[in-house]
Formats: C-alpha cells, structure tokens, sequence
C-alpha cells in the first residue's frame, strides 16, 4: 500500500520543481523529503523524478503518478 505522507511529497516537490521549496512547503526537512522520494520510487519501480544541480524535473513516468495521485 502507498504512503501517502510519500505521494503528498511527491506533488508538492513536482509543483515546486525544487527539494528545499517543496520541504518548505511541507514544513520538513530537505532530507527527509529525498527519502519520502526514494522510498516512493523503490516501492513503484520507477524512476518518479529527474536530479540535477538546478533543480528537479518529473520523468516520463511522473505524470501518470501524478494523476493517480492528484
């Protein structure tokens, strides 16, 4: 069964685009959301969100788990 702690991080980090915004906006720390994240992704068997030194992107996979999720 999916956390939804985990999901509500998900599309609050896809709408922010950026880790430290979108923990901001959940009142959690940075490192706590990358772990909500990676632990969503594992349990999906998806790569959910694209790293990078400017930000985050969603992948191909994002929008269809955005939309269940919305």
């Amino acid at each position: 069964m999916l956390n939804l702690v985990w999901l509500k991080s998900f599309t609050t980090l896809v709408q922010h685009r950026r880790f430290q915004a979108a923990a901001q906006a959940l009142g959690i720390a940075q490192p706590t959301l990358s772990q909500h994240i990676q632990k969503l992704e594992e349990q999906l068997g998806a790569l959910l969100i694209r790293r990078s030194k400017t930000g985050c992107e969603p992948t191909k996979s994002s929008p269809g788990a955005y939309a269940a999720c919305a």
